[in-house]
């Protein structure tokens, strides 16, 4: 007998909303999260609007209601939060996995909570959501660990008459770069392109464009930064060497998904695409058959909740 049929990984959107389909489907679903119910949303920036709408972020047919056309940060938590009560999921938070091991009957899934209790949950299938938000692509680059310098960006207030180098050029570096100039912080971007990122959200783009060209926010195209020290950034670019004042830096290169869970399980090719064989999943008492093929491609980079909800019902209906 198995502690729950499906372990989830994650308790972001995804996560949630392969437990809401297992759920349905009649399977004892269980989720466990390192963090907090959607602890991906909790580092967004504090006034952050989403780029979906409601309606795409909803779960499990559980409404969205907002006064806007795009939610803010603060009422997609406080949406999750519902989700979590109105479905009556089984989160474990701040219970992080360690391990997942194989054996004939399924898996044993090695965590342990924020007070150190280890704890092993056995389960017919597991399902991997953990997304890729904590791992930061780095610059590599001396310096970069320094107590200054950030990979996540929340507010620009304590920034307030600093001199600040955002670095990247995607939409996370435009939209930090607007807002500490906003609060009155001298900021420079870098980025190692001739301009902008071609998917810059249309109603940012000309926005930090025109502060650009009034010369009140600084720019360094086509250059990298090769090393950071308290108070400047040394960068490369076309007129050679430079160093750029900084009491503040924040590096927006994007994340990668940390794959070392599921390598340490023994799935191939476990990268941004990763093919993971699940065990099979049969109970006559439920006539539920979860076959191992059918979870087999699981994005962990760019898989979207309604996605996770079609990947795990396919393999409850097939």
């Amino acid at each position: 007998m198995h502690d729950v049929d499906l372990l989830i990984v994650g308790a972001g959107p995804c996560g949630l909303a392969a437990a809401i389909s297992a759920q349905r489907a009649g399977l004892r679903a269980r989720v466990l999260d390192a963090g907090c119910v959607v602890s991906t949303i909790t580092q967004y920036p504090y006034y952050v609007k989403f780029f979906s709408t409601a309606e795409k972020l909803a779960l499990g047919g559980m409404p969205f209601l907002v006064a806007d056309d795009k939610p803010t940060r603060r009422e997609g938590l406080a949406y999750y939060r519902a989700v979590v009560r109105h479905f009556v999921l089984d989160v474990h938070q701040y219970e992080r996995v360690s391990r997942l091991e194989r054996n004939e009957r399924g898996w044993l899934v090695h965590s342990e909570s924020m007070e150190g209790e280890r704890r092993v949950t056995t389960s017919r299938a597991v399902c991997v959501a953990t997304g890729y938000f904590g791992s930061p692509n780095l610059l590599g680059v001396p310096g970069e660990t320094l107590p200054h310098v950030g990979h996540v960006y929340r507010e620009g207030h304590g920034a307030y008459d600093q001199d600040v180098v955002v670095v990247g050029g995607g939409n996370s570096a435009a939209e930090a770069t607007l807002d500490l100039w906003r609060a009155g912080a001298r900021v420079t971007l870098v980025h190692f392109g001739p301009t902008f990122d071609k998917k810059i959200k249309p109603w940012v783009l000309p926005d930090v464009e025109n502060r650009m060209r009034e010369g009140v926010i600084g720019a360094r195209w086509e250059s990298r930064v090769t090393s950071i020290a308290p108070g400047e950034v040394t960068i490369r670019g076309p007129a050679g060497e430079e160093r750029l004042a900084a009491r503040f830096v924040y590096v927006m290169t994007g994340f990668a998904p940390n794959t070392a869970l599921l390598a340490e399980a023994g799935c191939k090719g476990a990268s941004y695409n990763v093919r993971i064989n699940v065990a099979a999943l049969s109970d006559r008492t439920l006539g539920q058959n979860l076959d191992k093929e059918a979870l087999d491609l699981v994005r962990t980079a760019s898989l979207t909740a309604s996605e996770a909800c079609e990947i795990v019902e396919k393999g409850i209906t097939s």
